[in-house]
């Protein structure tokens, strides 16, 4: 049996005798324990497994909950575990644990040692949140035989989904936006170290030079042509002349996110007015992943490459394709 602990049971352990090893295998945080029943298995091939917590079943006060998970695979090597969140039905997102020492790769999947590959059981801390009174919380979790993608659960998938929900009771409200507030691509600079492409994932810029590692989660980037001048293009639409994405990411076309525009007849009143999912229903995918010669107040509406819809308002333009130089954008997006 394997835990995931967080730190200060580790500090505990220190004051009672314990000590802990730095190694590439996560010995610091995933340590023997006494055995637990296993609440949720995950097999290779079956994504089926669910279990629900009652918050009011727990402790009062409590501020998380803790799953035995085991995974296991027959066939197929685990080598990483990814994990989702959607509080409130608003929506799957990017969730990575808080916990020092956790080994984890750069996209914040865990990484599992070479003997977790086929087996593995954790016991998980899933927070229970102090300002939720109703509604449900619902995790997700899989793991993959290399690099997956935590909008695409089928990428590099071996096993999962598996499914973990905090219930507060009641109904879930309505579904509000996701929300990226002065976002500034970079425009491209040729030793690949400008900000200039983002994610709807979580809002994160990423610099050019991540993209062997990141460039699933880019959903469009920024550049400064010499006659569109301030354009906005998806990852798969991005101009090779001005950066080969493909081979800074060292990936193929298929590898890369679709992001499809068109500019919009709303305000910048109206974007402000624009706070649930469902104010978003009435866009429909345009055919260009491209959009140029923008100007400081235009409204973008987009379709992502998950179907997800939103809007893009321009904020600010600063110079051309230097240093320095950049586009301020205000973003909404369906989650």
């Amino acid at each position: 049996m394997k835990k995931l602990k967080f730190i200060s049971l580790m500090i505990a352990a220190l004051f009672t005798g314990f000590g802990f090893t730095s190694c590439e295998e996560d010995e610091s945080i995933l340590t023997s324990g006494e055995e637990e029943e296993v609440e949720l298995n995950i097999a290779e091939g079956d994504n089926t497994a669910v279990t629900t917590i009652k918050v009011s079943d727990l402790e009062p006060g409590a501020t998380s909950a803790d799953v035995t998970v085991n995974f296991t695979s027959a066939d197929s090597k685990m080598r990483r575990l990814y994990m989702t969140q959607n509080i409130a039905g608003a929506g799957y997102e990017k969730y990575e644990l808080e916990i020092d020492g956790l080994d984890t790769k750069g996209d914040g999947s865990i990484d599992l040692s070479s003997g977790e590959g086929y087996d593995f059981t954790f016991t998980i801390p899933f927070p229970v949140l102090s300002g939720m009174t109703e509604g449900t919380v619902e995790y997700q979790l899989w793991a993959t035989s290399g690099r997956g993608d935590y909008r695409d659960i089928d990428n590099s998938l071996v096993a999962g989904p598996g499914k973990v929900i905090i219930d507060y009771d009641g109904p879930n409200p309505a579904a509000n936006l996701k929300e990226y507030t002065a976002k500034m691509l970079a425009a491209p600079l040729a030793n690949g170290t400008s900000e200039t492409f983002i994610s709807l994932v979580d809002g994160e810029l990423y610099e050019i030079n991540q993209g062997e590692e990141f460039v699933a989660y880019w959903d469009f980037g920024y550049y400064y042509g010499s006659t569109g001048h301030a354009s906005l293009a998806s990852t798969f639409d991005y101009p090779s002349a001005i950066i080969d994405v493909k081979t800074i990411a060292n990936t193929t076309s298929d590898q890369l996110n679709h992001t499809y525009f068109t500019l919009s007849d709303l305000t910048s009143e109206d974007f402000a007015a624009v706070t649930l999912a469902s104010d978003l229903d009435y866009i429909t995918a345009s055919t260009s992943e491209t959009i140029t010669n923008l100007s400081e107040g235009n409204v973008l509406e987009f379709v992502d490459n998950y179907g997800n819809k939103g809007l893009v308002e321009v904020i600010d333009i600063q110079g051309t394709n230097g240093t320095g130089d950049y586009i301020e954008l205000d973003i909404k997006v369906q989650r």
